[in-house]
């Protein structure tokens, strides 16, 4: 959390990883569009999308001056995949920094 608030401004989001995100259509185009880590032709597999998806989708709709809510949902987890605590924290850190330096780099534009 300590990273992800310091590397990429995501202050004031408790929970990056929640499977629930929605977005009036013209906003989903303008973010997914942008999407370097796991947009269109990225092969992803298992539960590393979690961590490197969500948290970029949300630092697009921050740099690009979207609104984001966290509205609590009622959920009942049902075990669905395998994860990797070390595997899926390697990726997610990994993922931080990549996210970082595509921004340093220009690579997600500007609104």
């Amino acid at each position: 959390m300590i990273l992800r608030t310091l590397l990429l401004g995501l202050g004031g989001i408790t929970d990056t990883q929640c499977g629930f995100k929605a977005f009036r259509r013209e906003i989903a185009r303008d973010i997914f569009g942008r999407l370097k880590l796991y947009g269109t032709g990225h092969r992803v597999n298992g539960s590393m999308v979690t961590a490197g998806f969500d948290i970029e989708v949300l630092f697009l709709a921050r740099i690009l001056g979207y609104r984001i809510k966290e509205v609590p949902i009622e959920w009942h987890y049902v075990e669905t995949r395998r994860v990797n605590p070390m595997k899926d924290s390697w990726q997610a850190f990994l993922d931080i920094f990549k996210i970082r330096l595509n921004a340093w780099r220009g690579l997600y534009g500007k609104s």
